[in-house]
């Protein structure tokens, strides 16, 4: 098959290829050498923008490109994006904002103001939409105008010596779009004899031009209403208002209906969601006869996707010249022929059968379908729409979703903590005028919000809302309101929010009036958090807990002949808090970071601001609102299962809680991929359907690592008289997941066992990624959770002072393979337990535990974080003998009846298949601090006795769940929030005020004195931080992985933290913008899955003043999460610091057997510390004749070492850097550049060994990467 044209091959069930997720093997990694090259053959400069949707995209997102010129990037393979063109821009001499200092730089397809961009382009503005590889061997792209029209594109397939694409014939595959008056050429025009190779076409294969368009109609085609900027015109009171004798600019962007209306009909959401329903708007029409090839509308599939099979790259060209191209209906029969065979027959009569039953087919995209997945809500009238995408990032954040149409934020999404949601068409056999089963119909309430202070009056006091979910913050930057508090010291300027109370409103779709039996909800998914909500004036709901999602039968409240007015009042959380403080005298609130005023309220607590986050304390509609009208439908879906011993089969029930008296059946379906594997239907019996199922030789769930992630769509139906009403679908995985606790010589074991498989747990802690959460995307979420795949991390824990985290955190964790630990949302706290708060907490935790249970990714749920500590550090009452619930709630320590009763319960009953922990750490009632049973939090490194970290190792427990060490982010990240440049230097007040851990400067001063020669300049002192904190978390995990081995001693290890909220000097081993610090690579590096590791006794220099033992034992083994035993050699050799030559003869073991998910010991020695001078333990493991790991041990502390004329050589050879050193190097690290990835970085150096560093993303012309090392001048 060479090419087939979108009419004739169906594309994932319906959906837009922008929205197809082909399953992404981490384990063979598509490489960066697909060539994207952008060309400006416009007659002013052009500034192009990309955005990539998935794959790895290229070294820059935007840039300056003049007349004429040309350039080329490379994506990988499979890549999924978009290219755009922006004009008319000035930016200041950075590129970071535009030159007049705010709003846009560009006059169209802004991406907030920046070069580079970080988000997708303003409306309007022509896109290029590429999906490299779907997953099914073809490759599919558009020109696509559905966001608008802003200057005229081309997309030129380049065959990369490829046969199968060589083949096909290059006028088939090269669509052009050109609208623009003066640049289009005329009717008649023939490029050849001016252009030989126009389009890399030519005259023996020429492009087929569009040939009724004139200038005057290429002039007059945007709707009058629909110009980004129409001329002024006289108000004669009609509208449209008449245009035919006004002069138009020559450039004249134009919106598409849908960017510009946001109404149901142009953007073919709610009612109009099927194409018989949804037609073309003189927009669309307008385009196809300007454009014959580009994308117009959402219901345009069939005559404007191009697909081949995968393997070419692509050359996208703004002002191509000449005409618009016709393709894809002018083409069609040779198309036909070329999918069937491969070439052009000169028998055009034949007919595809394929084409035949495609045809039949109605394909659907829209701009809903640009940033999602599509495992997810499906709501189907005539037809499947893809989910309504994450909220983006596009305001103030540092990265966004690419899709900011208003049409891609009206599609559904699931409900509260309800499965995912669809429904189905109605019997075309059916009377539609006549009382009948009718299906659930949705509209999200996304678009036409506004707010305002709430103690302010006046119709100007209303102010626009870009976009729900949002929160306060988000829409007062973009109103100007308050100065993004992210810079700066600008979170003082916005404190002032938090004590304000504000008011959301939004108008209602109008709808029809009810049918007997219908039912109208408002679906509430997070109010945050005391909410007043009223429709017309009256109060319909009060809320006060921010995790809890909410349904309000309004169906006798809405008026089916004017306006509906919706109205939501939310009060100061912060002032609330205080008053409920105050009300309850009786109780003891303390516990650490913010004020414990908080306590009281279910709500985030990190909004209170902690010791890594600012006090930003938020409010507003943070979720998804929804209309909704239906006559039944599905609220609960529910897989029950057990694996039996050997784990050959599984058995379980899958029941549903079905709301409304419509329904009559449920009809059950499961499938692994294509495959269906189980089908059954129900009856409904008061309110539920349920059924047994069976199924033989499962695939299995493992984490990464370990094993597959196959998921399995279990999917429920319900009907009634033969229509379908609604459908709910789950994707889970099978598997036995254990907590092994059992008692052994130390104490108590604690670690997870997946399917009979024992697993180390190394990886990192959560917390919420933004403190403007509602703007982080779906893409960012996959960034963060991929780079821990690719880092070897096995678990990530959610902290329980953050957020329930979104539905996409979870299922990305499925798709991936990332063991959940999940914490209730408890903090640092004493937290009360009169009995409103009970049932609040109650009805939070079984809303959440059941909208989660179906995740195999999650493993274990903890009651809260610290709050135990809490207990002990201020002596609050606890007996852990006392076994009697009421008397808990009698002490000062009524939390205890939280988590020790009412949490397991929910867990017992929600997913009783999930271990519970009554919190972490927690230890059977012992002090936190124990280490033989339970997990703890060791911060005796950095907090509380300031150990060296050199001992780590042994400090831990038996799974160690916090411990971390700070470092500086990088310069980039410092630079973007430090305004002033005079605060550019390691103690100034700036960069101190983005550092919110208590006495900070004291103990990174006193890590860094202790271990490394002292630095003033920046950059060098942000180096020492890092290198410490990946010294640190080495010496743990390299430890702790040891003692896996020795009797499963220590189960896991979670470094605090993974990431931040805001800009900020923290724990985090990647920081705000997702720049590693150079701690994520030497995690990474004893995670592996063989590391070979070394390591000499420690000796305390502080305690001996300085005195150097004789001697110094030394211990080599290898550490393996294999699932066999391998056979490896292992070198040792001993090298001079000073010299770089070996002081004595290498340690070489042939052939050593390394035991499986273990480790193995393989030498020992004694370093004469007399007679040997200083030198370097540098070992390494080849297993089949490839090197996997190395390590080299230091002598400590390394501000005794000379690091002078090291002789470090790093050269870069195409897609590889070489690095070598004369003398043993410490802590060579690249700079972290957008767009450009290393495997590995922060790496030591010796001689004879030279390294090769993986690069991807860096362009042949582009500057090489910095890179220094400990000592470097």
């Amino acid at each position: 098959m060479a090419l087939i044209a979108a009419s004739f091959l169906p594309m994932a069930d319906g959906i837009h290829h922008m929205a197809m997720k082909a399953p992404r093997k981490l384990q063979l990694r598509k490489e960066p050498i697909t060539p994207l090259l952008v060309t400006n053959n416009c007659p002013e400069v052009i500034y192009p923008g990309i955005g990539t949707q998935s794959g790895d995209g290229p070294a820059e997102n935007g840039f300056k490109l003049e007349p004429g010129e040309t350039r080329n990037q490379t994506v990988s393979e499979d890549w999924q994006g978009r290219v755009w063109g922006r004009t008319n821009c000035s930016f200041n001499d950075e590129g970071t904002g535009p030159s007049a200092g705010r709003g846009k730089a560009c006059r169209t397809g802004d991406c907030n103001g920046v070069v580079n961009c970080i988000v997708g382009g303003d409306v309007p503005v022509s896109l290029a939409e590429f999906t490299l590889d779907a997953g099914d061997g073809h490759t599919y792209y558009d020109i696509s105008l559905v966001d608008g029209y802003n200057i005229p594109m081309a997309i030129v397939l380049q065959p990369l010596q490829n046969v199968s694409l060589d083949d096909i014939p290059p006028n088939l595959v090269n669509p052009s779009c050109e609208g623009t008056v003066g640049l289009l050429r005329g009717q008649d025009y023939d490029p050849y004899p001016e252009f030989p190779e126009f389009l890399r076409t030519n005259t023996s294969y020429p492009l087929t031009f569009e040939r009724k368009v004139d200038d005057n109609q290429a002039s007059r085609w945007c709707p009058w209403d629909l110009q980004q900027e129409p001329p002024e015109k006289p108000g004669d009171g009609v509208y449209p208002y008449p245009d035919d004798n006004i002069e138009r600019p020559a450039f004249n962007p134009c919106f598409s209906a849908c960017a510009k209306n946001n109404k149901p009909e142009d953007c073919c959401t709610g009612k109009y969601n099927s194409p018989s329903a949804c037609k073309p708007s003189l927009y669309s029409k307008n385009v196809k006869a300007v454009c014959p090839d580009a994308y117009s509308y959402a219901f345009d599939d069939q005559t404007s996707t191009f697909i081949i099979p995968s393997g070419a790259g692509f050359e996208v060209i703004f002002c191509p010249g000449a005409r618009s191209t016709n393709i894809l209906a002018t083409e069609s029969e040779k198309m036909r022929q070329l999918s069937q065979t491969g070439h052009v027959s000169k028998d055009n009569n034949g007919q595809s059968k394929m084409a035949e039953r495609i045809k039949r087919d109605v394909f659907r995209r829209s701009n809903a379908a640009r940033a999602t997945r599509l495992d997810r809500t499906v709501l189907l009238v005539t037809l499947v729409t893809a989910l309504h995408p994450r909220p983006s990032l596009s305001r103030h954040g540092p990265e966004s979703s690419l899709t900011r149409n208003p049409a891609a934020r009206g599609a559904t999404n699931y409900l509260d903590g309800a499965p995912t949601a669809s429904t189905a068409p109605a019997n075309p056999r059916s009377d539609p005028q006549s009382i009948m089963a009718k299906a659930l119909a949705v509209h999200t309430l996304t678009e036409g919000w506004s707010f305002k202070q709430a103690d302010e009056s006046g119709e100007d006091a209303w102010l626009s809302v870009a976009r729900v979910p949002t929160n306060v913050h988000l829409d007062l930057i973009d109103h100007g309101k308050i100065p993004d508090p992210f810079l700066g010291f600008n979170e003082l300027k916005a404190e002032w929010v938090a004590d304000k109370a504000w008011t959301y409103k939004v108008r209602l779709p109008n709808g029809e009036p009810p049918q007997d039996g219908t039912v109208t909800v408002l679906a509430f998914d997070g109010l945050d958090t005391f909410a007043t909500v009223k429709l017309n004036g009256d109060v319909i709901l009060q809320s006060d807990n921010m995790f809890i999602p909410h349904r309000v039968d309004v169906t006798k409240q809405l008026k089916s002949e004017s306006e509906n007015v919706l109205e939501i009042d939310f009060a100061s959380a912060r002032l609330e808090a205080i008053k409920i403080r105050e009300a309850h005298p009786e109780h003891t609130w303390v516990g650490f970071n913010g004020d414990m005023a908080r306590l009281a309220v279910r709500k985030a607590q990190y909004h209170w601001g902690w010791d890594w986050g600012p006090i930003l304390n938020t409010c507003g509609p943070w979720r998804e609102v929804r209309l909704e009208t239906y006559q039944s439908r599905i609220s609960d879906l529910r897989v029950d299962y057990q694996l039996d011993d050997n784990l050959k089969s599984v058995s379980g029930t899958i029941t549903t809680q079905v709301e409304g008296p419509s329904a009559k059946t449920v009809t059950f379906e499961v499938h692994s991929g294509d495959d269906l594997v189980f089908k059954e239907s129900a009856d409904v019996s008061q309110g539920i359907a349920k059924v047994e199922f069976h199924v033989n030789n499962p695939q299995l769930w493992y984490p990464h690592g370990y094993g597959d992630q196959p998921l399995y769509k279990v999917t429920a139906t319900v009907s009634a008289d033969g229509v379908d009403l609604h459908q709910a679908t789950r994707r889970t995985g099978f598997r036995k997941g254990e907590l092994v606790q059992r008692p052994d010589e130390i104490g108590k074991t604690f670690y997870f066992r997946i399917n009979g498989v024992d697993v180390f747990c190394g990886g990192s802690d959560w917390i919420p990624a933004d403190s403007f959460t509602p703007r982080v995307s779906e893409d960012r979420y996959r960034k963060w959770l991929e780079m821990m795949v690719d880092g070897y991390q096995v678990m990530i824990r959610i902290w329980g002072g953050g957020i329930w985290e979104e539905d996409v955190f979870y299922e990305l964790c499925d798709e991936l393979g990332v063991l959940v630990w999940q914490d209730f949302m408890f903090g640092c706290g004493n937290y009360p337990a009169f009995p409103e708060i009970l049932e609040s907490i109650r009805k939070e935790c079984i809303a959440n535990v059941g909208r989660l249970r179906h995740h195999p990714s999650i493993v274990i749920y903890a009651g809260n974080n610290e709050d135990y500590q809490v207990q002990e550090s201020f002596g609050l009452t606890y007996d852990y003998e006392d076994k009697d619930p009421e008397n808990w709630l009698k002490t000062d320590f009524p939390a205890r009846y939280i988590y020790e009763k009412l949490l397991p319960e929910v867990v017992y009953a929600e997913s009783p298949h999930v271990p519970y922990h009554p919190g972490s750490p927690w230890g059977d009632g012992l002090r936190t601090s124990n280490t033989t049973i339970g997990d703890m939090h060791q911060w005796n490194v950095w907090h509380g006795t300031q150990e060296k970290y050199q001992i780590f190792d042994t400090l831990g427990g038996r799974f160690n769940s916090e411990f971390g060490m700070e470092a500086f982010p990088h310069i980039d990240t410092i630079k973007y929030y430090c305004t002033d440049p005079t605060q550019l230097y390691p103690q100034s007040h700036m960069i101190d005020f983005h550092n919110k851990a208590d006495g900070h400067e004291r103990r990174i001063a006193t890590y860094l004195v202790e271990n490394f020669r002292t630095q003033t300049d920046l950059e060098a002192f942000i180096h020492l931080t890092q290198l410490s904190q990946a010294e640190a978390l080495m010496f743990g995990y390299r430890g702790w992985r040891r003692q896996w081995g020795q009797k499963r001693f220590c189960g896991g290890a979670l470094v605090w933290q993974l990431n931040d909220c805001w800009p900020v000097t923290s724990w985090s081993i990647v920081d705000y913008f997702q720049r590693k610090k150079p701690a994520y690579y030497a995690m990474r590096r004893v995670l592996a899955p063989v590391a070979v590791a070394v390591k000499r006794a420690h000796f305390d220099w502080s305690v001996v003043h300085a005195r150097v033992p004789k001697t110094s034992d030394y211990e080599l083994w290898v550490a393996s999460s294999q699932p066999t035993e391998l056979t490896a050699t292992v070198e040792l050799r001993f090298i001079s610091v000073s010299t770089g030559k070996e002081i004595k003869d290498k340690i070489v073991k042939k052939d050593i057997k390394i035991a499986a998910n273990g480790t193995t010991d393989v030498a020992a020695g004694t370093i004469d510390n007399v007679n040997e001078e200083a030198h370097v333990l540098a070992a390494r493991i080849w297993i089949d004749g490839e090197i996997v790991s190395r390590d080299v041990d230091w002598p400590q502390p390394l501000k005794y070492l000379d690091f002078e004329d090291r002789g470090v050589q790093v050269t870069r050879q195409g897609n590889t850097i070489a690095i070598s050193a004369r003398k043993p190097t410490k802590g060579l690290v690249f700079e972290e550049r957008t767009g450009v990835l290393v495997h590995d970085s922060a790496i030591d150096v010796v001689p004879g060994d030279s390294q090769v560093i993986k690069v991807r993303g860096l362009g042949s012309n582009d500057a090489p990467l910095k890179w220094t090392y400990l000592g470097k001048t």
